[in-house]
C-alpha cells in the first residue's frame, strides 16, 4: 500500500514534508536536524512510518507505535534546549484486515529563531531546503536573529474596534473585584485598552465575549495515578474563549475535582482544600497573565493528580530562563511578556502591579513540611508551578513531575517513579537504588517492587562482574 492512496495530493519530499521507515537510534541527528529545519523555515510534516523513496507503508502496530512516539518525544526533550512546536497525529489504515499507523509529527514554525539542536555538547542550527536539510549559514542565523526581535502578542494592533458592550464578562469581573463599582472607558483608555481610533490591542481583544480562537487554549485533565499517560487520565476537558471564562473554567475544574478534608471544631466543621485558594488564584492568573501567546498549536495544561496540582504555560518564565526547579518563589522576579494583559487583570484586583503572587503562593504553604511545598520550573519553553495536596500524605517529589511513562503500572509502589528516573542515565545495582530512595536492601523489596518493574519491562536487569544492576527502559519512559 502507497503513501499517496491516503494522500492523494502528496507527491514527494519537499521543503515541508519528510518521510521515515522508523526513527535511527543510532543516527538521531540525521531526523532530529529534519526537525530543526523545520522549525526555522516554514515549518512541516515528518511521517514515520512511510519508505523515503518509494512512500510504500510500512506502518506499526499499537504496540510499536506507542514505543516510537515515545522515544520521538524524549529525543526532542533531550536535544532542544528550547523545544520546537509540535503536534502529533496519529493516522490509521487497513491493510490485510489488519490496522496500522503512521506517525505525523507537524513542527510548527517557530516565532522566535533560531531553533537550537544540541548533540555532543555541540549547537547546531538547521535550515530546510527543497527535500532536505542543512546547516544555516552565518547570514541565515543573522537574518533569523534580527527577524524574531520581541514584539509582544498583546501590543499588537486588530482592526477590531471597542465596543462596550463586547466586554460584559470583563466589566462584571471587575465590579465583583470593586464592591460594585463600574468599569469606565475613562480607565481602560488610560491603560491603552484602544487606540486612539478606537482599535483593539490583540491583548484586550482576549477579554472580548466573542472571542474563541485557538490561542487560548485549555486542557484540564484529571489523572488516577502520580504519572501523566492517555491511560492515566479519569477526565479532560478542553476550552477556547475569553480569559475571563478561561480562568472561571479551569477553576471550576479544579474546585469540583480537588479533594477536601473537614475540620471539626466543638460546635461546628470547616471545609478545608487540598489546594490553598488563595494560592490557586495566583497560580491560575499568573498563567493566563504570562503566557506566551506566540506559540501556536499550545495550551496552559491543567493536570491534577491524587498528590499535586500541575499548571504548565507555554513559553518560559520570561526573562529568568531554564530554572529547572526552584522552591524560592519569593526569590523569582517576574517580568511580564504581555503588559496590556498584566495591566488589565491589576485594574481588575486580579493582580498586584509590583508583582506578589508567588510570594502570596509561598506564604499559604508556610507551614506545611518540604514535601508539601510549592515549587517552579521553566524549561523547554514551559513554565509549571506545582502545588501540593496538603490533604495528602504522599508529598510532592521532583520526579512525579519530570517523569512520563507508557502504560500503567500493575501492583505499583510509592517507590517506582524514583527508581525509574534514578536508573534512567546509568544502571544501578540493589545496592545504590535502596540507599538512594532510603530503604532496607531486603527479599522482599527486591521480589515485589524491583522485579514487579522487570517483569513488565520498565527495567532491564543486567548482568555485569559485580552483580545485577538494572537501567531504565527508555521505550517506555521519557524524562521531560
Amino acid at each position: 500500500m502507497n503513501f499517496r492512496e491516503i494522500y492523494p495530493d502528496f507527491i514527494t519530499e519537499d521543503t515541508t514534508n519528510e518521510c521515515k521507515v522508523k526513527l535511527d537510534r543510532d543516527d538521531v541527528l540525521g531526523w532530529l536536524k529534519t526537525i530543526c529545519g523545520f522549525a526555522n523555515t516554514k515549518g512541516g510534516d515528518l511521517y514515520i512510518g512511510v519508505k523515503d523513496k518509494s512512500y510504500d507503508l510500512v506502518g506499526f502496530d499499537l504496540n510499536e507505535l506507542d514505543k516510537e512516539k515515545l522515544f520521538l518525544l524524549n529525543q526532542i526533550n533531550i536535544h532542544f534546549p528550547v523545544n520546537p512546536t509540535i503536534k502529533i497525529n496519529i493516522i490509521p489504515y487497513t491493510i490485510n484486515n489488519k490496522e496500522r499507523y503512521i506517525i505525523n509529527a507537524h513542527i510548527f514554525e517557530s516565532e522566535q529563531k533560531p531553533i537550537i539542536l544540541k548533540y555532543d555538547e555541540m549547537p547546531l542550527i538547521y535550515k530546510r531546503r527543497d527535500g532536505y536539510t542543512n546547516a544555516a549559514t552565518a547570514e541565515e542565523i543573522r537574518n533569523m536573529s534580527i527577524q524574531s526581535n520581541f514584539i509582544s502578542f498583546d501590543s499588537q494592533l486588530t482592526d477590531i474596534t471597542y465596543n462596550r458592550n463586547d466586554f460584559t464578562k470583563l466589566l462584571n469581573f471587575y465590579k465583583e473585584r470593586h464592591d460594585g463599582k463600574e468599569l469606565s472607558d475613562k480607565e481602560l483608555a488610560s491603560i491603552k485598552f484602544f487606540d486612539s481610533n478606537n482599535k483593539l490591542y490583540k491583548g484586550s481583544y482576549l477579554f472580548s465575549d466573542k472571542f474563541n480562537g485557538v490561542e487560548t487554549k485549555v486542557v484540564c485533565s484529571l489523572y488516577k495515578v502520580l504519572t501523566r499517560g492517555d491511560d492515566m487520565i479519569i477526565s479532560s476537558n478542553t476550552f477556547t474563549g475569553n480569559l475571563i471564562d478561561s480562568f472561571n473554567f479551569i477553576m471550576d475544574f479544579i474546585k469540583m475535582r480537588m479533594n477536601y478534608s473537614i475540620i471539626k471544631k466543638s460546635d461546628s466543621h470547616i471545609k478545608l482544600q487540598s489546594i490553598p485558594e488563595r494560592a490557586l488564584f495566583e497560580a491560575v492568573i499568573n498563567s493566563l497573565a504570562h503566557r506566551d501567546y506566540f506559540l501556536t498549536g499550545s495550551q496552559i495544561s491543567i493536570d491534577l493528580f491524587p498528590n499535586r496540582l500541575t499548571i504548565t504555560s507555554p513559553g518560559n518564565l520570561f526573562g529568568s530562563g531554564d530554572l529547572v526547579q526552584t522552591y524560592n518563589l519569593d526569590s523569582i522576579i517576574s517580568k511580564r511578556r504581555n503588559e496590556l494583559i498584566c495591566d488589565i487583570l491589576v485594574l481588575c484586583n486580579a493582580m498586584e502591579a509590583k508583582g506578589t503572587g508567588f510570594e502570596k503562593i509561598k506564604d499559604e504553604y508556610k507551614k506545611e513540611n518540604i514535601s508539601h511545598q510549592p515549587f517552579i520550573s521553566s524549561k523547554n519553553n514551559q513554565f509549571s508551578i506545582i502545588l501540593p495536596d496538603i490533604t495528602s500524605d504522599i508529598g510532592v517529589d521532583i520526579t512525579d513531575e519530570a517523569i512520563q511513562i507508557s502504560g500503567n503500572i500493575l501492583k505499583t509502589s510509592k517507590y517506582d517513579l524514583k527508581i525509574l528516573s534514578y536508573c534512567f542515565k546509568e544502571s544501578r545495582s540493589i545496592k545504590e537504588i535502596t540507599e538512594y530512595i532510603d530503604v532496607s536492601n531486603s527479599s522482599f523489596f527486591r521480589n515485589n517492587i524491583i522485579n514487579n518493574l522487570v517483569e513488565q519491562n520498565y527495567l532491564f536487569e543486567k548482568d555485569t562482574s559485580r552483580g545485577k544492576k538494572y537501567q531504565t527502559n527508555k521505550d517506555k519512559v521519557i524524562i521531560k
